[in-house]
């Protein structure tokens, strides 16, 4: 190998260009600095990603905030999101309102949701989900949600606890369609709607209970304090029902009547409503319990034997109508003057004064304050209808909607802020973090062959 070598010529290398080696350190330096800043980027993503979809996504320990003194309503109800989370997943605290949100003209993505009385928290309850959407109230307190089945007959009733997150299954003695009529203002008792379903004839399958329910169903009363409902087979079939303010009787309608009866299904009256109107469900008695608030059919109205039992559940808050009312005691104080231009009452600030859903000329739907008699009106909230539901396609559209009763009183309107919606529903968290990790992980491999 040494006499190799030494057979090659010994001249000297050639000299480098001048500038090669400031060049080719130049060159070097860029490199590097082009790694590092390309692993900063990937590094920049990761991190970003990791803040806007794990940590949102991670439930703390504390539980919701103590109420606050009143009970507040923010002025604009946020718009649909698919980024709001679940009741069972982050509990909201007590709710002002529960409705339900979206459209369905070319996909299903109806949400149904309540919003914080205490703050702009919004959440789906998704028991309600689970269960088609069935019939359910919110509690006059604003804590709970109960709620039936719309998928056919259950075995029982679910009360969601809007602070917890649990859920309270309720026997009914075996398996029953329902509709929830009412809630009394003391939250102890439920007035619900049960029958055997056959699910055949005119109904067909599908979205059959609520109909099926209101032309069979037998009046029964649920005492939430021990669970046991008390079946009152005299008042048949129940359509709608509404609580005395005391909360130890009621007001059932069943055709044109409303039975007045007590807790124990013992009738100390009734009282006649015109054809073409019924009792307002769950809110109908008149805070000084002197009056009904009656409005018109929502579709048909109670079954006659013959024809009716169409309910209004599912359907689209929009044609305004208006509310009377009727004095239970007759020669008592004469009832106060119909309020007109109403899409639906929804209770009672005062015995002079209620809280009604609205709509204006462009089907905008407000919450309004009116006052009885003298007939003025005071804009509380307004619900957003813009295209924002079906992938930007739709319309929003508000139903079923109701208010915490027992809160109307101390109600305040506070300013919306920023919609609290909870961490991400995980079917959408975990395909954005993978898609964006992913392109992360290209970016680093372009870099590096850089």
């Amino acid at each position: 190998m040494r006499d190799l070598f030494a057979t090659l010529p010994d001249e000297p290398a050639p000299p480098m260009p001048a500038g090669y080696l400031d060049t080719v350190l130049t060159l070097g330096r860029r490199s590097a600095r082009r790694r590092r800043i390309g692993t900063a980027a990937v590094w920049a993503v990761v991190v970003l990603a990791l803040a806007v979809l794990v940590v949102p996504g991670v439930q703390l320990p504390a539980q919701p905030g103590a109420p606050s003194k009143k009970p507040g309503l923010p002025d604009r109800f946020a718009g649909y999101s698919l980024l709001t989370s679940t009741v069972t997943k982050t509990p909201p605290g007590r709710a002002i309102a529960l409705y339900g949100y979206g459209n369905g003209e070319l996909f299903n993505m109806f949400q149904p949701l309540v919003v914080g009385a205490d703050r702009d928290t919004y959440r789906q309850v998704d028991a309600l989900q689970e269960r088609n959407r069935p019939s359910a109230l919110l509690a006059p307190d604003g804590t709970g949600v109960l709620l039936g089945d719309d998928r056919g007959a259950t075995d029982d009733l679910v009360l969601v606890d809007l602070a917890a997150g649990k859920r309270r299954s309720i026997p009914l003695g075996g398996p029953v369609g329902v509709r929830l009529l009412a809630w009394s203002p003391d939250g102890r008792y439920v007035a619900y709607s049960a029958a055997p379903l056959t699910g055949s004839g005119e109904f067909g399958s599908v979205n059959f209970v609520e109909p099926e329910v209101a032309r069979t169903g037998t009046l029964r009363l649920l005492d939430l304090s021990t669970g046991r409902s008390t079946e009152l087979p005299a008042i048949k079939p129940a359509w709608t029902a509404a609580f005395a303010p005391d909360s130890r009787r009621l007001a059932v309608q069943v055709g044109q009547e409303a039975h007045l009866i007590d807790l124990d299904g013992r009738e100390s009256g009734s009282v006649h409503i015109t054809a073409g109107r019924e009792l307002a469900a769950n809110v109908g008695w008149s805070p000084d319990g002197r009056f009904l608030a009656t409005v018109p059919w929502a579709a048909d109205g109670p079954f006659d034997g013959t024809v009716g039992g169409n309910t209004n559940h599912g359907v689209f808050l929009s044609i305004p109508g208006n509310v009377g009312f009727v004095a239970i005691t007759a020669g008592g104080t004469p009832p106060p003057a119909p309020v007109q231009d109403v899409v639906q009452l929804l209770g009672w600030r005062s015995a002079g004064s209620v809280v009604a859903a609205t709509a204006n000329a462009a089907g905008q739907l407000s919450l309004t304050e009116v006052q009885l008699g003298a007939g003025t009106r005071r804009t509380l909230s307004r619900f957003d209808t813009g295209d924002s539901c079906e992938l930007g396609m739709q319309t929003c559209q508000v139903f079923d909607l109701q208010l915490a009763t027992g809160l109307l009183p101390d109600l305040t309107v506070r300013h919306a802020g920023r919609p609290q919606r909870g961490p991400w529903p995980a079917t959408l968290t975990i395909p954005v973090a993978t898609v964006v990790l992913g392109a992360a992980l290209l970016l680093w491999r372009r870099v590096r062959r850089t």
